[in-house]
């Protein structure tokens, strides 16, 4: 894999480390506080830097249960993101981090759900809605640093911190989407992707993992005249490749890594094309990204 290839990689696997619908009036208490529950509670992230090498993630230190929107504005001059873990049991942000931060390590069980908002552009804001359970919740930015920061996270930066949620479980839905993105994987370890409405331009997606492992969907155009197994092929060697790489590193488009079990409304602004569509997250007891064990699927969009 050369270096390009396999920065994506630490990338996605930092990455770890880390939009309504409508409802009937009534009259009664009971419809009024169903209504209330179905509309989505705003959770809105600023991201911040004073200089190069200090990062900050600005944000509620609470938020109800249940639909929320989650906005991240982007700030900063270099493109940001807000990944969410929701950290079971005693564990504190750092210790998130740590123990995801690895290549092919065991993910922990006390990190749960994932979420959040994936990279945005400087001066640019993007928006995602999903379901929040209780509990205490990591929020991180692992995009990479370059200049006097290269090499650490945003994260490590100080674009990190933790939230609460509050209140009761929640039995509110995601509202449907014209489009869908699925993340799948069965008890034999199939692992693989499902596409269903996706076409040229701004699409608001329901992005869903139905599997058992953690997953994440990383789209990369493939370069004229490269086909899907040139793409399979180049993720799976650790060899230097001949010639050009066989996708698009610039056109990256990708979703936060969210748990089995868990679906997020997003929106996928996409060119006319193929794409490689990956996932780079390893399996929880640990080992090589789902990648190497065929989670790539070719995705046209016209």
């Amino acid at each position: 894999m050369d270096a390009r290839m396999l920065m994506i990689t630490r990338f996605a696997m930092g990455a770890l480390a880390l939009g309504s619908g409508g409802l009937l009036a009534g009259c009664g208490d009971d419809d009024d506080k169903d209504a209330a529950a179905a509309k989505p509670v705003a959770f809105a992230i600023e991201a911040t830097a004073e200089g190069k090498t200090k990062k900050a993630l600005e944000f509620p230190a609470t938020i109800k249960s249940g639909l929320a929107t989650i906005t991240l504005k982007n700030s900063d001059s270099v493109p940001r993101a807000a990944g969410f873990i929701r950290l079971v049991g005693d564990h504190t942000v750092d210790e998130a981090i740590k123990a995801t931060g690895g290549e092919g390590t065991p993910i922990p069980p006390w990190v749960e759900d994932g979420g959040g908002v994936s990279t945005v552009k400087p001066g640019e804001t993007a928006t995602v809605t999903q379901v929040l359970a209780p509990g205490r919740y990591a929020i991180s930015d692992d995009e990479t640093a370059g200049g006097q920061g290269e090499g650490k996270t945003y994260a490590e930066l100080g674009a990190k911190g933790e939230f609460t949620v509050t209140g009761p479980a929640s039995d509110a839905e995601l509202p449907a989407q014209p489009a869908t993105l699925t993340a799948t994987d069965d008890g034999d370890k199939e692992y693989g992707f499902e596409f269903k409405g996706l076409k040229a331009g701004p699409n608001e997606v329901r992005f869903e993992n139905t599997g058992e492992e953690l997953h994440h969907a990383i789209m990369l155009p493939l370069n004229k005249g490269a086909t899907i197994d040139d793409a399979e092929a180049a993720f799976a060697s650790d060899a230097p490749p001949k010639g050009p790489p066989p996708v698009d590193f610039e056109g990256l488009i990708g979703t936060q890594v969210i748990d089995g079990g868990i679906a997020q409304n997003i929106e996928l602004d996409l060119k006319a094309g193929k794409y490689a569509v990956i996932c780079f997250i390893q399996d929880r007891e640990g080992g090589m990204p789902h990648v190497s064990k065929g989670m790539i699927d070719e995705l046209t969009v016209e």
